[in-house]
């Protein structure tokens, strides 16, 4: 019985241009470290994508010189499909990258899904994230705004968004965005460490107080020393 590996293998010695089968084997082999042949699916997969959207957009314009403007159409919505797949290559990509801390090839993958796939919510969150670690608060704040404007029900945009305004002082929009990540997901106890240790900065302990309690009890395992001293 072949395993999923075979299957996809397989699926490439008929079609070796099946891009979703050069991603499924980059993820299998992402599983087993084998780098060399994660590299190389996840390209292949990306080039397979772009080649393919290529020829669609060629074969459409030849048919609108021809005034087939319905067989156009299919074959630019074709194109499309594979531009949002390639992006989703290029965000598993990114994934992949960042947890080897690659992070200026993360950062490439993510720029490219997005030049692809302007409108992918999460690439802008994760890119957002990787510049505001890098201290580059005006682009990040730029991605994670544009993930919000997207995608208003992501809470983890909100959440770095937050973290991204006290870093550039601004404390009431911080607020604002983390009471939105607690507004979306309720339990969200690493927001209410967050939050607990704005309102200690705004020397509001009480409230501090009770964002820790809530986190602690969501999460117990949560341990913040400056939150800890306002415990007693």
């Amino acid at each position: 019985m072949l395993d999923l590996k075979d299957h996809f293998i397989k699926a490439l010695e008929v079609e070796p241009n099946f891009s979703e089968a050069h991603l499924q084997l980059a993820l299998l082999y992402q599983e087993e470290g084998n780098h060399n042949n994660v590299t190389k699916h996840f390209d292949l997969a990306i080039s397979s994508d772009i080649e393919e959207a290529e020829k669609m957009e060629e074969k459409g314009n030849e048919l609108i010189k021809k005034f087939q403007f319905q067989n156009a159409k299919e074959q630019f919505m074709k194109s499309q499909e594979k531009k949002l797949h390639c992006s989703t290559v290029y965000l598993q990509q990114s994934i992949y990258f960042n947890g080897l801390n690659k992070i200026k090839l993360a950062q490439s993958a993510l720029e490219n899904c997005i030049m692809i796939n302007p409108t992918h919510s999460v690439a802008h969150r994760d890119l957002g994230i990787l510049l505001a670690n890098a201290r580059q608060l005006d682009d990040a704040r730029l991605h994670l705004d544009k993930s919000i404007d997207i995608d208003y029900s992501n809470s983890m945009s909100h959440f770095h968004l937050g973290k991204v305004m006290i870093l550039m002082q601004d404390f009431e929009d911080a607020e604002q965005h983390f009471l939105s990540a607690l507004d979306i997901n309720p339990k969200f106890s690493d927001c209410m460490v967050e939050m607990a240790q704005l309102k200690l900065r705004l020397k509001q302990d009480k409230e501090a107080k009770e964002y820790y309690i809530k986190a602690k009890e969501i999460t117990p395992e949560v341990k913040n020393s400056e939150l800890e001293k306002i415990m007693d």
